[in-house]
């Protein structure tokens, strides 16, 4: 997935900006600003990360509540991106997540990524949008599972990655029955001993809840109350029987009322029957205007009839309804006072407040019971996870053997981008990609990945380190097409290793057929005239992106 413009508009629709990128090769929006003074102070005041932060979420960055760009909410971005060869038109709103258009087809955030197969986790190694806090982890210097397992996948150390993660999810659970233990002072007799009398408890329990349920079941009421029962029963199912009854006869009085409208909608007169013979130009004789008169006649008084008997079943069936619910009425006053009379027993009402309160204790002896079992099976785990994590080792340790070319090929290639980026300057570099000390196996990481380079441990070696990182990734994996890198990931370099840093990763994205996007600050290089073409965007204090501050 690659971009090739985004124009922005304010949230009234009004074109604040429009940007081009190059599909390949480098495209830099370079900030024409000079370094603050105080340290403390930003130069990233004018829109060059906010774009940046933008096409992040044109590829798939969050973009709701606190994840939201600050300041942009409800700024509207079109984005044309290309994907798999095809070009697509993109429509979505700063801080809304549910309302993503590509090609006029809506979708929400989920499925946007869907239909880009965009792998966040993947994505997120190749998107710098502030300086890095480590070589892993963009946002810590303690990289974590998931950091691994991401860079490894992207190197194509996949079957090293399998191993990383079983090894990885074991030592989790170790430390979660390291934290159980710790809330717990009890040892394993202990333990055994408590589980045991609440086994006895249960037990207990368990045969005064027998007792108390043939109780319930074979409980005596006094005759009255049994009576009182019976006879509630009774009234209840003849009330479902009237309010049955009084169903059908509304059914029957609307198929009454539909057979009256069809005979009026029927009724065909005399007249209208001359007209018909008026229009086909044909004379009636007298005889059968007789006989038709009769016909009228008789159809009327049959029709009339008919009327008077579907009136009658409509009044006699709706009186009849009237009388049934008014029986409903009394009838269900008698029910209530039953069922009070029911609810009010003495001995059936305590006789299920004791069933409860057993069933309640039972239940927390039953959870006391689970929570000591969990505890014993945690304490008898670890040994079995420690076990697995050897073997698991052991494993390891052949993956690794097996991707030492693969291996050595990242190495070399970080080797020669140093030489050719500090020139005569040896730096020494080494990148380290194996098993660490297996001293605290079941603690550290299973792998380890590290880069060296001679020299003072500052602010600018750090820099270098993670941007060459990021171009070994750039350099190796065909998961992601681009490499997007903010101003504040070149801070402390000096400008001659910055342009040749350039220098490489263009080449790279060249030959590699991928995207370079970067932000830069004029106080960065030397000699930006050399670059000037790979300039798609300039801005500086009296031209921001948006016209604003930020």
């Amino acid at each position: 997935m690659k971009i090739l413009q985004v124009k922005i508009y304010s949230p009234d629709s009004q074109e604040l900006r429009v940007v081009n990128f190059y599909e390949n090769g480098l495209s830099i929006i370079f900030g024409d600003v000079e370094k603050p003074n105080n340290e403390n102070e930003t130069s990233n005041s004018i829109g060059k990360t906010v774009l940046l932060k933008i096409i992040n979420v044109v590829f798939g960055g969050k973009n709701s509540g606190k994840d939201a760009i600050r300041g942009l909410k409800d700024y509207k971005v079109k984005a044309c991106v290309k994907h798999n060869g095809i070009k697509y038109d993109i429509d979505l709103i700063i801080g809304n997540s549910k309302n993503y258009y590509v090609n006029a087809e809506k979708m929400n955030l989920t499925k946007y990524k869907e239909f880009f197969n965009i792998d966040r986790s993947k994505f997120s190694k190749q998107i710098m949008l502030e300086k890095r806090k480590g070589l892993i982890s963009t946002v810590s210097s303690n990289a974590t599972k998931d950091d691994y397992s991401t860079i490894l996948n992207l190197l194509y150390l996949d079957k090293i990655e399998e191993v990383f993660r079983k090894i990885k999810k074991n030592q989790d659970e170790i430390e979660i029955i390291g934290k159980f233990k710790n809330s717990f002072k009890e040892d394993v007799d202990t333990l055994q001993k408590e589980e045991f009398n609440l086994e006895m408890k249960k037990k207990q329990a368990d045969d005064e809840l027998y007792i108390l349920n043939n109780r319930l079941k074979t409980l005596k009421i006094s005759d009255n109350i049994e009576e009182i029962v019976h006879s509630r029963t009774e009234l209840d199912q003849k009330i479902k029987s009237i309010a049955e009854k009084i169903k059908l006869n509304d059914i029957a009085i609307g198929k009454y009322k539909e057979i009256l409208e069809d005979s009026q909608k029927n009724n065909i007169s005399l007249k209208e029957v001359e007209m018909i013979y008026q229009k086909a130009q044909v004379q009636i004789p007298d005889m059968i205007k007789k006989k038709l008169i009769e016909v009228e006649e008789f159809y009327k008084c049959l029709i009339e009839d008919k009327k008077d008997i579907y009136k009658n079943q409509i009044q006699s069936l709706t009186n009849e309804n009237e009388k049934m619910k008014m029986d409903i009425t009394d009838l269900k006053v008698e029910l209530d006072r039953f069922s009070e009379i029911i609810s009010e027993s003495d001995s059936f009402r305590e006789a299920i407040k004791i069933y409860d309160i057993k069933t309640r204790e039972k239940m927390e002896i039953d959870s006391k019971i689970s929570e000591i079992n969990g505890k014993l099976a945690q304490i008898s785990n670890t040994q079995t996870l420690k076990s697995d994590i050897d073997i698991l080792y052991t494993q390891l340790y052949k993956e690794f053997e097996e991707a030492v070319l693969i291996i050595n090929n990242y190495k070399e290639f970080v080797y020669n981008i140093v030489n050719r980026i500090y020139g005569e300057e040896k730096r020494n570099p080494y990148l380290s990609i194996n098993v660490p000390s297996i001293s605290r196996k079941y603690k550290v990481m299973p792998v380890k990945i590290d880069l060296t380079i001679d020299g003072d441990d500052g602010e600018g070696i750090s820099a270098v380190k993670c941007l060459l990182f990021d171009l070994l990734i750039f350099n190796y994996n065909t998961d992601v097409d681009f490499l997007i890198e903010d101003s504040a990931c070149f801070e402390g370099i000096d400008r001659r290793q910055i342009k040749n840093i350039l220098f490489e990763m263009e080449k790279i994205s060249k030959e590699r057929n991928k995207q370079l996007i970067i932000s830069l600050n004029k106080y960065l290089i030397s000699d930006i005239d050399t670059l000037k073409d790979k300039i798609v965007l300039k801005l500086n204090e009296n031209d921001t992106l948006l016209n604003i501050k930020f």
